[in-house]
């Protein structure tokens, strides 16, 4: 009877430990249907349902950043993964959206064609040709390229070489981009010296960043060649009463020049300065004393000057002009240039011995510009100078352009004394040719 009662009170032991161990509850955890899983370039958006026991936790995943979860990354229960698809500008693409091990896969179409614009090459506008440039730091100016169709904020490349291949060599060929286009033209000053008496090539292009046009053609010009200093005459001789002498001084259009006297007897009247071509005035003083000589520098050149022993003039030296193509021709103060087959002026001596020396010799110097400076000269026994230009020079005008006349006379007596005179010095009126278009 005693086991019988252990027995009965151990299975009733067993019984309630039984009924008081909890269970646990099985998670099922189910992803719907996606709803919609192809998408356009343009993207768009999509979800995907989750059905789950209360207490059950999920969690859902992209595997490129362009699907991204935009709420029901994580849950518990019944939920929704809801998603974006961003918009696509390249090729077709593909992603892998996973909810609660339920993988989906995501597509998107590739970026449509889209109508670029075009640029055509711009049109070499200054310097071209070969020109020569006295600017060390030229302005390159191109003519705008055309844009056509869609094209955004332009802009240009310059390239300057001195060889016509554009070496990519930074010692050879300079570059520039990024040159905001102007109106109608677009330049580009040249950010260093360039060596002197070199012919360079250059050209441009356009671009907005995304479409380039074509480089305008090549196109040349030179710089300016190291500066050569003449001077004409060299030398004069100057009768002891003294004189004024006038010099020519020819240069190139940039180069400077400057004047000094080297003796106290000579002394610059004219401006001791200039750029490009000119002339130069200088006063010798009367001499008191024994024959001597001085010399004026002019641009490293020297201009010699012998004057006679003193005492007292010997020459009286002047001159007039006369038109021969007006009636009567009297003197005149200027020649009209109005013919195709050449006009003529006329110089003639008036000049006259103080003694019974004589007049032995006479050297005419004319200059004037027309475009380039027009240089005349004579020497010898006539007293009498013509010389004849022609109508539709490069200054000529319908009115007649004035343009100054320099005119110089060196008379030289039986002694083999000198005396000057020059238009528009002393008792001599200025001079001037009137330049006519043909």
């Amino acid at each position: 009877m005693a086991a019988v009662a252990v027995l009965a009170l151990a299975a009733a032991c067993t019984k309630n430990n039984n009924a008081n161990t909890p269970t646990t509850p099985s998670c099922t955890v189910t992803a719907g249907t996606i709803s919609a899983s192809s998408f356009a370039a343009a993207g768009g958006t999509g979800s995907v349902p989750v059905t789950a026991g209360t207490g059950c936790t999920w969690t859902a995943t992209s595997s490129a950043t362009f699907v991204a979860i935009t709420s029901g990354a994580s849950g518990s229960g019944n939920g929704t993964v809801s998603f974006t698809v961003a918009a696509n500008t390249g090729a077709s693409r593909t992603a892998t959206l996973t909810v609660s091990g339920t993988s989906f896969t995501v597509s998107q179409s590739a970026a449509g064609p889209t109508s670029a614009g075009s640029l055509t090459a711009p049109t070499a506008n200054a310097p071209i040709g070969g020109q020569t440039v006295t600017d060390t730091r030229p302005t390159l100016v191109v003519n705008n390229a055309t844009a056509s169709g869609t094209v955004g904020t332009v802009t240009y490349r310059f390239e300057i070489s001195d060889l016509p291949t554009f070496p990519n060599d930074p010692v050879r060929t300079f570059t520039v981009d990024g040159i905001a286009e102007g109106s109608g033209t677009t330049s580009w000053q040249v950010n260093r010296d360039l060596g002197p008496d070199v012919l360079w090539y250059w050209h441009a292009r356009a671009t907005d960043g995304t479409t380039t046009g074509a480089y305008s053609s090549t196109e040349t010009f030179r710089t300016v060649g190291p500066c050569s200093i003449t001077v004409s005459p060299t030398s004069f001789s100057v009768a002891g009463a003294g004189a004024t002498i006038v010099v020519t001084v020819g240069a190139g259009s940039t180069c400077n020049w400057t004047a000094t006297s080297n003796a106290s007897f000579i002394t610059i009247t004219s401006a001791a300065s200039g750029t490009g071509s000119g002339t130069l005035s200088a006063s010798v003083a009367a001499n008191t004393g024994a024959a001597r000589t001085g010399t004026v520098t002019i641009g490293g050149q020297t201009v010699t000057v012998n004057q006679s022993a003193g005492g007292g003039a010997t020459i009286s030296v002047s001159f007039r002009m006369r038109d021969p193509a007006v009636s009567g021709a009297s003197p005149a103060t200027e020649c009209r240039i109005t013919s195709g087959t050449g006009s003529t002026c006329v110089l003639e001596s008036t000049s006259f011995p103080l003694g019974t020396n004589g007049l032995v010799k006479f050297d005419w110097a004319v200059q004037f510009t027309d475009g380039d400076v027009r240089t005349f000269s004579q020497s010898g026994g006539n007293s009498a100078f013509s010389f004849a230009w022609t109508c539709g020079g490069p200054q000529s005008t319908t009115e007649g352009a004035s343009q100054p006349l320099s005119v110089t006379l060196t008379v030289t007596d039986s002694n083999g004394a000198t005396a000057s005179a020059s238009a528009g010095s002393g008792n001599q009126p200025p001079l001037f040719v009137r330049l006519f278009k043909c």
